[in-house]
């Protein structure tokens, strides 16, 4: 792998000599500053508290994936104790969060003091209480439900992907793929300029994606392995984000596309993030215009990635090298794979492999984190002599909304439960910030009226928020082509009028 990087052996082995030595803030919020000894303390007590319930490591515990202190707490509390955290999206009608927790079957649910979960939880639930010290309670939660037996003995993580094509589906990733994968993200980094300081301290690490999305998880594990501080935004502000750059003098940092485009909406002044070498972006396609726009106003390198939950992170990616020596001729690449990270192929449409070089075809990569299988993705893209990875469109109609990757059928079929709705089309129109945004047609039933309100609360009801509808509009019948399928370009259509 590029990139001398100081790389470290088993990820609790890391994490556990962090709590012990490490100095100065471990986490950082916009309310509370803690360092590495609270933060040891609370991770133990945490363990403590599951082993004197009776439940041992290698049992199954489910975490809320909030993006806040409390909950990168729990999530330490858990993995570093040998137990594997189910971690929940958080961002759905409560009874479904808890309905997604059980179906995990977890030996217990931990929720801080103030997740309003609690407000849906009942005496059949499994729910420990974690208060601000660490310590578990039940509060008459399920108090006799909790058992030391789950499905399987396990480690790690188990953390579910976007929801691209259907319901989202939960991937179990073991601590050895977990220490493999965020060595290998730490070698790709040192690739971005990221670097220690000459006393050996690091940079902060800020932390702006929800803890249930594998990009937020991997953060927070590689910034307390390395020692180093998490800087949690619980909601992106460009002038905090700024704030923290400025504090921690960061060497790089991420800006998915919508944050990038907040930035430069902002008019941050580029004496402010005078430390950076680069910036680096992911999550989602980055617009050529907003890249040059960034590169032109801030003297940076915009530097790519490519990563999915099913790879447990990033696979591919630009480094500072790559993009001196490479960009003026490969702008459009996502970035580089590493044969010791991961092997690429292509298959036709018809599901052939297509071995010429540079070929564009569906997406199939080798992840050696993961094992010795190819996983398919909805991909299309091309893969050139040098190992450079360029996108060209996917084989599925997904949304990407401000780097959540979203599946217009999961949102049509739930505008379809409603009873006023006979039909539903979903597509996604593009939107400044967030890249964009999914919107609705729907087929009212007879003697209804269309209450565009309504339908956006009904789909909040079920599903995450960035699920919901930017605009809902009605139409006799929705437009279909000669075969009978939905228009969607006539659906995409009726909201460019």
């Amino acid at each position: 792998m590029p990139g001398d990087a100081k790389i470290g052996g088993d990820l609790v082995a890391r994490i556990r000599d962090s709590l012990a030595s490490a100095k100065g803030v471990a986490l950082q919020s916009a309310s509370h500053v803690l360092d590495w000894r609270c933060v040891a303390s609370h991770v133990a007590a945490i363990d403590e508290g599951l082993t004197a319930i009776g439940i041992p490591p290698d049992s199954t515990v489910a975490v809320m994936g909030r993006n806040n202190i409390e909950t990168a707490l729990i999530l330490l509390g858990v993995v570093a104790s040998g137990r594997c955290a189910a971690i929940i999206n958080p961002f759905r009608a409560a009874p479904t969060v808890l309905q997604t927790a059980r179906a995990h079957a977890p030996v217990a649910v931990l929720l801080s003091e103030c997740d309003p979960v609690l407000e849906a939880a009942t005496d059949t639930d499994p729910v420990l209480v974690v208060s601000d010290d660490g310590r578990l309670s039940s509060r008459g939660y399920g108090s006799g439900k909790i058992s030391a037996h789950s499905n399987e003995p396990r480690a790690g993580i188990v953390i579910s992907t976007s929801g691209t094509t259907g319901e989202p589906k939960p991937f179990h990733l073991a601590l050895p793929v977990l220490s493999r994968a965020i060595r290998e993200i730490e070698a790709m980094h040192h690739g971005f300029g990221d670097r220690a300081r000459p006393d050996g301290s690091w940079p902060a690490l800020i932390q702006y994606s929800p803890l249930s999305h594998i990009g937020g998880a991997l953060t927070l594990f590689r910034a307390v392995a390395q020692g180093r501080a998490t800087a949690v935004l619980g909601k992106f502000e460009p002038e905090v984000w700024a704030q923290m750059v400025e504090q921690w003098q960061l060497f790089t940092t991420g800006l998915p596309p919508s944050m990038m485009r907040m930035v430069l909406k902002a008019d941050i002044q580029p004496s402010r993030l005078s430390s950076l070498v680069s910036v680096w972006s992911g999550t989602a396609p980055l617009r050529p215009e907003d890249r040059q726009a960034f590169i032109q106003r801030y003297g940076l390198p915009v530097l790519g990635n490519y990563g999915a939950t099913e790879f447990c992170g990033a696979i591919a990616a630009w480094s500072l090298d790559d993009f001196r020596q490479y960009y003026s001729t490969r702008s459009g690449a996502v970035g580089r794979i590493h044969p010791s990270v991961a092997q690429a192929r292509v298959r036709s449409p018809e599901g052939e492999l297509i071995d010429d070089e540079g070929a564009v075809g569906i997406l199939e990569f080798k992840v050696g984190r993961i094992g010795n299988s190819w996983i398919q993705t909805s991909d299309v893209g091309s893969v050139d002599a040098e190992g450079f990875l360029t996108l060209h469109g996917r084989t599925d109609d997904a949304i990407i909304r401000g780097g959540f990757k979203l599946s217009p059928r999961t949102i049509a079929d739930t505008l379809r439960q409603h009873p006023a709705v006979r039909d539903a089309a979903v597509v996604g129109i593009a939107h400044e910030r967030l890249g964009q945004v999914p919107v609705a047609v729907v087929e009212m039933e007879d003697g209804t009226c269309l209450d565009s309100e309504e339908l956006q609360a009904f789909v909040r009801s079920r599903l995450p928020a960035y699920f919901v509808p930017a605009q809902v509009r009605a139409t006799a019948s929705l437009p279909r082509n000669a075969t009978m399928k939905v228009d969607r370009r006539a659906i995409g259509a009726m909201f460019e009028q």
